[in-house]
């Protein structure tokens, strides 16, 4: 049933006179399958607020959001809906460690399915979901705090995945990660999409990594949601939207361009990786 948000605003300021409002007048759709959307902004913007909103962490001071067809108002506290939700839509935090406090690994990921009805099969869904994030297995049984932030990562998507979510929220789950490991991360999130058929909802400021893997993009500026579309319709037609909010402009379309105009040449602006690029300018 997915994420329904309408006319949602949020503010951590109780008084009406004086509520300043982090997210204001939001209202979106998420399916619970086959999305892959990135959440973009400056810092500040409510991207993280509005991640929170998706598994009911934070409820709405204003508006309704319906998560998996439970209507979340300012006041709710059924804590059964609660975890249906939070079954139902996992939310990955930046930092592993907020997450990661069992005595090894493995119990660490068998958590999320042991509290959601499935404690005679726990160790066997956690398992497999190490299996898919590749975590190797002589870390299993280490203590999660003497992984590498890489492992550590890997380790704290397992324990959501575990309990077999339709949506995945992550938050900037690529930061502080080199190369290999970041390259690793979302070959395992489109793997998740395209083979599971997960929503992927992801908080990233790297537009390369928005370009080359986003089905969607949400733009968030001064708490307001000010695009959602997809990244071609972003980057090509809505430049003012970018300037405004101080994106980056992934570095294909910035090259193709530049080779355009100085060059007179009419490269393909949509190709999503440097080597596509550079094959169609060998070849084109």
């Amino acid at each position: 049933m997915g994420i329904s948000l309408e006319k949602v605003s949020y503010s951590y300021i109780k008084s009406r006179k004086h509520r300043k409002y982090v997210i204001k007048d939001v209202s979106l759709n998420i399916e619970d399958k086959d999305e892959f959307i990135a959440l973009v902004g400056e810092t500040g913007s409510g991207k993280s607020t509005l991640a929170t909103l998706f598994n009911a962490l934070k409820t709405p001071t204003e508006g309704i959001a319906t998560i998996n067809g439970v209507k979340l108002k300012k006041v709710h506290r059924r804590k059964d809906h609660y975890n249906d939700i939070r079954k139902h839509v996992g939310l990955v935090f930046q930092f592993p460690d907020y997450q990661l406090f069992e005595e090894t690994v493995l119990k660490d990921v068998m958590f999320g399915p042991k509290n959601f009805g499935h404690k005679n099969d726990a160790k066997e869904l956690a398992e497999k979901a190490l299996r898919m994030v590749r975590l190797p297995e002589d870390k299993w049984m280490e203590s999660p705090f003497s992984l590498s932030g890489g492992e550590k990562k890997m380790a704290s998507i397992a324990g959501i995945i575990a309990s077999d979510p339709d949506i995945l929220v992550l938050d900037e789950p690529i930061a502080g990660l080199d190369p290999e490991n970041k390259n690793k991360l979302l070959e395992i999130l489109e793997d998740l999409n395209k083979s599971e058929h997960k929503s992927i909802v992801m908080i990233v400021h790297d537009m390369n990594t928005v370009y080359r893997y986003a089905k969607r993009v949400l733009v968030m500026n001064k708490g307001n949601l000010v695009f959602d579309g997809t990244p071609y319709d972003l980057f090509i037609n809505n430049e003012h939207i970018v300037k405004e909010c101080k994106l980056d402009e992934p570095d294909t379309v910035r090259i193709a361009k530049e080779l355009n105009k100085l060059c007179g040449l009419s490269l393909d602006i949509s190709k999503k990786t440097i080597d596509e690029l550079a094959e169609e300018i060998i070849h084109g």
